[in-house]
């Protein structure tokens, strides 16, 4: 075999140009390979079969076809114009008269309303105690008790004040009526469905718990979840007001001087059934005392002049429930009180002060044939004629300021802070008290009066009672 040199690297072999049987068309190879100025087309290639070289020379790859251009895809027709908006309609300025009121409603808290008369059914429940009621002009004043009338907030929409009566409707929340078309009710029927009233709870009045149908509990509230960011500050904006706004020290303030604040519980007071079933408990079980802050709640008051704006509306809001509701202490208790330059109003552990108040004035339990005597527990007797030891502010502190003390003192029940001697607080590094509570203790703190009647009865099984619908 002849030697290969460097260029015959990239060169067919000898052996294979003999079986060509042409010297030439080496060389032209060769030279085209090694550097020629041209390559001459080689012709009539054959496939090799030498011993140690077996070989097919690869074809020429088949052209690929250009891809096709792509189709335009044709352009959009253009969108239609926006149907104009129909502009907003006027207010309605009619004077709201009883006939306004017939027919069927669904208000912003979730409940159907359905007025015939002067009779209204709020979920299919006629309240015979909350008749629709008239001013002298055969103007809508309110409905009974629960809803003040405020006027037009929209075409077929009227606004109330949820309030027991017009001197104290001011800051009270806002209700919105809407009258009740079939689109209106599909919308109705899908807001209860997603709140959990479907299936066999679409039935609301054999749930067997009153205050379960749609509307009664606030259909409208959300569903708040765990957030340890959001109580840390909460706790610290409850802390700061009442650094703010504390006397020195903490007092004992005799219960006889004591009555709800005006911001107490959303305007609505307290639950006459909650202060008897603590009185119920003061009596049977004994009071137990406040010990290594243990025990009962520390009250929260404001030192009120009666002159005052707030100090006049806390009265007025009192004096009226109180002469609306029997089951509390006698007004002539409180109107001594009313008499005198300054009350103390409570932000928090108003309840428990009235119970108190029912043992002072030895009235008659709303539950059996009894009277509330203290009899001879000393710890019972010391709080009713001297009081308990309790937070007191200054009386500068605003309204809005009060709702949010007040709301936090209850929301916040789970954290369980202390108060030194001197009135200072340990709230920002209180604990959190983690253990099982009774379901009835934590609504207890969050509901309004009336709600809160309906819980205890509830809790007590009382099925027959006059102040069942009000």
């Amino acid at each position: 075999t002849a030697p290969i040199g460097p260029a015959s690297r990239f060169c067919i072999p000898q052996e294979v140009q003999r079986a060509q049987g042409s010297v030439r068309e080496m060389g032209n190879c060769v030279a085209g390979i090694c550097g020629g100025s041209s390559t001459p087309p080689i012709k009539d290639v054959v496939t090799g079969n030498v011993q140690g070289y077996n070989f097919t020379p690869a074809e020429a790859p088949e052209p690929v076809p250009a891809a096709p251009a792509p189709v335009p895809e044709p352009a959009p027709a253009p969108a239609p114009p926006p149907e104009p908006e129909e502009p907003p309609k006027p207010v309605p300025t009619e004077p709201i008269v009883l006939e306004t009121m017939q027919g069927d409603w669904v208000n912003s808290v979730g409940a159907k309303i359905k007025v015939t008369g002067t009779e209204v059914s709020l979920n299919g429940m006629v309240m015979k105690v909350h008749p629709v009621t008239l001013n002298e002009d055969g103007t809508v004043a309110s409905i009974g008790r629960i809803w003040q009338m405020k006027g037009w907030q929209a075409e077929d929409q009227i606004e109330f004040k949820e309030a027991p009566s017009r001197e104290v409707m001011e800051f009270a929340r806002s209700v919105i009526w809407t009258r009740a078309t079939e689109k209106r009710m599909d919308e109705w029927t899908a807001q209860m469905s997603a709140l959990g009233y479907s299936g066999s709870s679409r039935d609301v009045m054999s749930r067997g718990i009153e205050g379960c149908c749609p509307g009664t509990s606030d259909a409208k509230a959300s569903v708040r979840v765990d957030d340890a960011d959001r109580d840390k500050a909460e706790l610290k904006l409850l802390n700061d007001l009442i650094e703010q706004y504390r006397l020195p020290g903490m007092a004992n303030i005799p219960p006889r001087k004591v009555i709800p604040d005006f911001s107490n519980r959303g305007h609505t007071g307290l639950s006459v059934e909650h202060v008897h079933y603590l009185a119920t408990s003061f009596k049977e079980k004994g009071f137990l005392k406040r010990k290594n802050n243990n025990g009962h709640d520390i009250p929260v008051l404001v030192k009120q002049p009666v002159s005052s704006e707030l100090g006049k509306k806390s009265i007025e809001n009192w004096r009226s429930k109180v002469r609306d509701e029997k089951g509390f202490p006698p007004s002539e208790h409180y109107e001594r009180l009313f008499k005198q330059d300054e009350v103390y109003t409570s932000l928090g552990n108003g309840h428990f002060n009235q119970a108190l108040n029912l043992f002072f004035c030895e009235s008659d339990s709303i539950y059996k044939a009894q009277k509330y005597t203290v009899g001879a527990d000393k710890d019972l007797q010391e709080a009713v004629y001297k009081g308990v030891g309790a937070i007191v502010l200054r009386p500068e502190i605003e309204l809005r300021e009060r709702e949010t003390i007040s709301r936090l003192l209850n929301s916040k029940r789970e954290f369980k802070w202390s108060v030194n001697a001197d009135g200072s607080l340990h709230i920002m590094d209180a604990a959190e008290d983690t253990t099982q509570c009774k379901q009835f203790e934590a609504l207890s703190k969050v509901l309004d009066a009336v709600e809160l009647n309906c819980l205890v009865r509830s809790e007590l099984g009382v099925k027959e009672s006059h102040r069942i619908g009000q």
